[in-house]
């Protein structure tokens, strides 16, 4: 009767802290059926570039994330998923510069930086 209840209590735990414990953030319901990872970045200073770098390996672990490991024995797996890093990495370079440029061109204005988003949304497609 004890193991049932810890398992009850287990499980239940288990449910309340999942989602504390997540990291992603669909945004977008056409992406929840595919891998997907929300890079956030309000803790980095983007006007350094150890800033970007720290924004770049994160960009990078999640697009690996999303596209998977292949299996090195199936030559058509290894292809799909060096594609899906190449175009994934393609999409996220150019939001992370998209918001670069935002940023930069709102560096002046408090609010209008405060507006701006502090998360790149990756997705395998």
């Amino acid at each position: 009767m004890k193991r049932i209840h810890a398992a009850i209590l287990a499980a239940t735990m288990f449910a309340i802290a999942t989602p504390s414990l997540a990291d992603v953030v669909v945004k977008d319901t056409a992406w929840s059926s595919l891998p997907h990872r929300e890079v956030r970045f309000n803790d980095l200073n983007l006007d350094t570039p150890q800033g970007i770098d720290k924004l770049n390996v994160r960009i990078s672990a999640a697009v690996r994330t999303v596209c998977g490991q292949p299996d090195a024995r199936i030559p058509r797996e290894v292809a799909m998923t060096h594609t899906c890093r190449d175009q994934s990495l393609q999409r996220a370079f150019a939001d992370r510069d998209s918001i670069l440029a935002a940023r930069l061109a709102a560096r002046d204005d408090p609010s209008r930086l405060a507006a701006l988003d502090t998360s790149i949304a990756i997705a395998a497609r």
